[in-house]
């Protein structure tokens, strides 16, 4: 069993060789985002690969992903598999998210220089 650490979060979780990210990330009880229930065919879960080994792309990865993004690492959670290697994986942020975190930081700011 390999160790996947999930960035940003930093939390991580043992996984058996063969299992999925985005299943391994749930017991970790971090999100994945996705739509299409692991069939690759809303992109959503795309995670990106910053150290140590997955799987070999899968032919759906491959149709479904451009040459020069498996390059750079970026994989798609649902079918993306741990093996018995340690990984570090980053999940992209949602954007809104980051806006709205952006947001409330601000706000806090401004509040303190009220007080």
């Amino acid at each position: 069993m390999g160790k996947v650490t999930f960035l940003p979060s930093g939390k991580s979780m043992k996984a058996r060789a063969g299992q999925t990210l985005v299943s391994t990330a749930a017991a970790a009880r971090v999100v994945i985002p996705q739509r299409c229930g692991g069939h690759a065919s809303c992109l959503m879960c795309r995670v990106i690969l910053e150290s140590g080994e997955l799987s070999s792309p899968s032919a759906l990865e491959v149709r479904k992903l451009p040459e020069h993004d498996l390059a750079k690492g970026i994989r798609l959670g649902c079918q993306a598999k741990a093996t018995e290697k340690d990984c570090t994986i980053r999940v992209p942020e949602n954007r809104l998210k980051s806006v709205v975190q952006a947001a409330l930081e601000r706000q806090r700011k401004e509040n303190e220089e009220w007080d």
